[in-house]
């Protein structure tokens, strides 16, 4: 049921983000702040995500990814490839892909995330790839034994699985959550088995499997099952690959509030939540589990590769703002982007063109200075819109964001309840459009000012749309005014004129 205007005009409004300091982290519950394993691992960590390897070829891109964001020491995430390493059952295992880098790392006092992938035929029940799940339990905790001995403490990381939610990565017929949770849980027993300190990471880590109009493999569906199925003490964080929706040329900021996983990012207000980052989190809150961070194991946007991607400017300001976007979440680890050098040249696909640098190892630019930049802290965000006292043209407000007068008397907000409402900062609602699915207000440019929804048609607008390129202001006086660049006539106005 819609709740009352007056309601709305009264709810409390978002917009203190909480700081991560040091290793620690902030508990959104109260009372349940604790420590918890995985803290040494902080959002202020870089991190790149480079799959598959080639021992010596990775190896030797180390003091290249190093310098770029040096004095930080990335961390480096690579796959275990079971099938490489134990091409049959009870074969000797073959180490020397994993063993060049994971040595390199070691000696550059560079720290590793191995993810735990993926099951070869012989352990799969004899499919043809090795994206099933393991269908014995000793095979799945024989070789997460090895590896852990193997290893030892060069490796302070295990990630399990690679986006199980995605059938085509973790397919087990109709009971894939099972399944994956029993990995979980036996992987995380013999981790901590054998390195108590290492930290393992879990969860449905991409955007999914949808099926018809439904998404019953997004992962927050998978994180929930988890919790109720008796599964959360049995990860030390959750595992997560927060891309935006880079298929249709959408940024990490982009509001998507119905079909959450379309934005593996999102705004970071929880209620509602409008990506799939924040509404994973609310899981975690929902279940009182706020010590463990959310770790982003891949993050990246291709520069080619379809039509929808935009420019090297603006891909570079995506990445940018994604960075900045995840160190102001209170419960975020590590970020890994993904990746450092382009995988393929194949000017079709997409997934060729990851990187910050070519396959030749050429930067690519501005997105490799930018994006570096931002990784070592260099690049401090831009100033909140509540700093700020008008809307240009083309400029927008999302969810939790707000306009703020000059002399800091009046804000205007549009709530994460989908509510654009004026106040005076002492508390007092002036004037709201009574909505409930407003996600961005948008300053056209053909004048008129307009409130979206994340999908579908407009629910608010100033009905200026023949004004021409306007400037909305929040003046001193606690009015919004919209007026024409040209003539500065004054188009449209609302609010208060009183102190």
């Amino acid at each position: 049921m819609k709740k009352p205007v007056l309601e709305l005009l009264k709810r409390i409004r978002a917009g203190s983000v909480a700081v991560v300091l040091a290793a620690g982290i902030l508990s959104t519950v109260p009372g349940t702040a604790t420590s918890a394993p995985g803290d040494s691992f902080t959002s202020a960590d870089v991190g790149f995500a480079e799959g598959s390897v080639s021992g010596s070829d990775l190896a030797a891109r180390l003091p290249a990814m190093q310098s770029a964001v040096a004095p930080k020491a990335p961390i480096v995430r690579v796959d275990l490839d079971w099938w490489y390493v134990e091409p049959s059952r009870g074969a000797a295992l073959k180490w020397d892909q994993l063993d060049p880098v994971v040595n390199a790392a070691a000696a550059r006092g560079m720290r590793v995330l191995l993810v735990l992938a993926y099951a070869p035929p012989w352990a799969n029940g004899n499919h043809g790839d090795d994206k099933w799940f393991p269908v014995r339990d000793q095979d799945w905790t024989s070789i997460i034994d090895r590896t852990v001995a193997h290893f030892g403490n060069k490796v302070q990381a295990y990630e399990v699985w690679n986006e199980p939610n995605f059938v085509q990565f973790g397919n087990f017929g109709t009971d894939r959550k099972t399944r994956y949770w029993q990995l979980v849980k036996l992987a995380y027993s013999r981790v901590k088995a054998g390195c108590p300190s290492c930290v393992v990471v879990a969860g449905a880590s991409g955007a999914g499997t949808v099926q018809g109009s439904t998404n019953p493999n997004a992962p927050s569906v998978w994180l929930d099952w988890a919790y109720r199925n008796g599964y959360r003490n049995y990860f030390d964080a959750v595992a997560h690959h927060p891309y935006p929706a880079w298929n249709s040329g959408k940024g990490p900021a982009d509001p998507e509030c119905v079909n959450r996983w379309w934005n593996m990012f999102g705004p970071p207000a929880e209620s509602p939540a409008c990506g799939e980052l924040a509404n994973v989190h609310s899981v975690m809150v929902r279940n009182g589990d706020t010590a463990k961070k959310v770790w982003g194991t891949e993050f990246g946007y291709p520069t080619a590769g379809l039509a929808a991607i935009p420019s090297a400017a603006t891909v570079s300001k995506f990445l940018v703002q994604g960075v900045q976007m995840w160190r102001a979440l209170p419960y975020a680890g590590p970020l890994f982007v993904y990746s450092y050098r382009d995988r393929c040249t194949a000017a079709g696909d997409p997934e060729c063109h990851f990187g910050l640098t070519t396959t030749t190892m050429a930067p690519k630019e501005p997105i490799f200075t930018d994006v570096t930049a931002a990784l070592r802290g260099e690049t401090q965000p831009p100033p909140p819109p509540s700093s700020q006292d008008k809307l240009l043209v083309g400029a927008t407000l999302t969810r939790d964001t707000s306009l703020k007068s000059r002399n800091g008397l009046y804000e205007l907000w549009l709530q994460g309840d989908g509510n654009l409402v004026l106040y005076r900062t002492t508390g007092e609602p002036i004037w709201a459009t009574g909505t409930t699915t407003g996600a961005t207000l948008i300053n056209q440019s053909d004048g008129n000012l307009v409130l979206y929804p994340a999908r579908g048609a407009a629910v608010w607008s100033s009905k200026t749309w023949n004004a021409g390129p306007s400037t909305l202001t929040l003046q001193d006086d606690g009015r919004l005014v919209l007026t024409r660049n040209d003539t500065g006539a004054t188009t449209w106005s609302i609010g208060s004129t009183q102190g």
